[in-house]
């Protein structure tokens, strides 16, 4: 009786007794990894900067909201994205500026631009910490003009910034907390 033993064909890639899904990862892993190269956009979550993302407990006005739009979409054309927060302790608007264009971004704010992140501003956005008010001084020559940049930049569009916080912002006309009183209330 003869033996029938299959015939096993010679191969030259390493993946040949592979089953065949498993033969098209490392191609589709490279297609993968060069697309990330040649795109790095596309690891960071992709955020929606036609809208303003506003988050408000305290009561907004139609003529802030519109004024917020508007600042919403000069970012946009300039590679970021505006998101704004009323806080129920009221006294104005708490901004902070995301990038999801380095490259156009790069054209208005200096300092690291990783598309993601926040502009960089020195302190966090919302964060009552030292270094946060808006003459607060010895920060990077960057810091200083991202921080003139956002001033300018909500002034165009009828906001004003208030003197505690570099991201703290009133709508002119508005009545704000003055931060003396507050502080006063505080201690």
């Amino acid at each position: 009786m003869q033996r029938f033993e299959p015939h096993v064909f010679p191969s030259t890639t390493p993946l040949a007794g592979a089953p065949i899904g498993s033969r098209w990862l490392p191609l589709a892993l490279a297609l993968l990894m060069a697309a990330c190269v040649h795109s790095p956009r596309a690891a960071v979550p992709e955020l929606q900067p036609a809208e303003v993302h506003v988050a408000s407990p305290c009561s907004e006005t139609p003529s802030a909201r519109a004024a917020l739009q508007r600042v919403g979409q000069e970012l946009q054309a300039q590679g970021m994205v505006l998101q704004a927060t009323c806080p129920a302790t009221g006294g104005g608007w708490v901004v902070q500026v995301r990038v999801v264009d380095g490259m156009k971004a790069s054209k208005v704010v200096r300092g690291p631009l990783a598309d993601g992140h926040d502009v960089d501003m020195g302190t966090p956005a919302g964060a009552a910490l030292a270094g946060a008010e808006s003459a607060a001084q010895g920060f990077s020559p960057d810091v200083l003009h991202n921080r003139a940049w956002l001033r300018a930049t909500m002034a165009r569009h009828q906001f004003e910034n208030t003197p505690d916080a570099w991201w703290h912002f009133a709508l002119r006309g508005a009545a704000t907390v003055h931060t003396a009183d507050a502080d006063l209330a505080a201690r």
